[in-house]
This record gives structure tokens, C-alpha cells and sequence, in this order.
């Protein structure tokens, strides 16, 4: 796979995990919210959302570190 490609490809799955990740806590407020005008949501309504945000932000890290690897190894080859 070309570079560019595979920038294009890390780019669009990390955009892709930003929105999950920003779905996720839009979520989490709504939850909140509901809370605070007296409704009773389903604690494990508030477990599984944080978790699910929890496990987007470690997939956003790791698309990064995969990205960051090649760089760090063109950067220390150049040396």
C-alpha cells in the first residue's frame, strides 16, 4: 500500500473513531441530563456508554501509535 494511501486510510479511520468517541459522550451528557430532571435511567445504560468510550479512545490510540511507528522509524534511520 502507497503512502499516501495509507496516510488516507489512518486519517479516515481515526475520523471515524472521533465520531464514535463524540457520539459516545453526547450520550453520556443525555444521560446525565436525563438524571438531572429527575428521569432514572439504567445504570448500566451509564456503564456500557463509558465503556464504549473507553474502548474508541484505545482504538483512536492505537491508530495513532501505528502511524507514529513508521515516522519514528524514518526519523531515527535519517540520523
Amino acid at each position: 500500500m502507497s503512502n499516501s494511501l495509507s496516510t488516507a486510510h489512518t486519517m479516515s479511520a481515526l475520523r471515524r473513531l472521533t465520531n464514535r468517541f463524540d457520539a459516545a459522550g453526547d450520550q453520556i451528557n443525555d444521560f446525565a441530563h436525563r438524571q438531572a430532571q429527575g428521569e432514572n435511567p439504567d445504570p448500566a445504560e451509564f456503564m456500557k456508554l463509558l465503556e464504549q468510550r473507553s474502548v474508541t479512545g484505545q482504538a483512536m490510540q492505537a491508530q495513532f501509535k501505528l502511524r507514529e511507528k513508521p515516522l519514528k522509524t524514518v526519523l531515527n534511520e535519517t540520523r
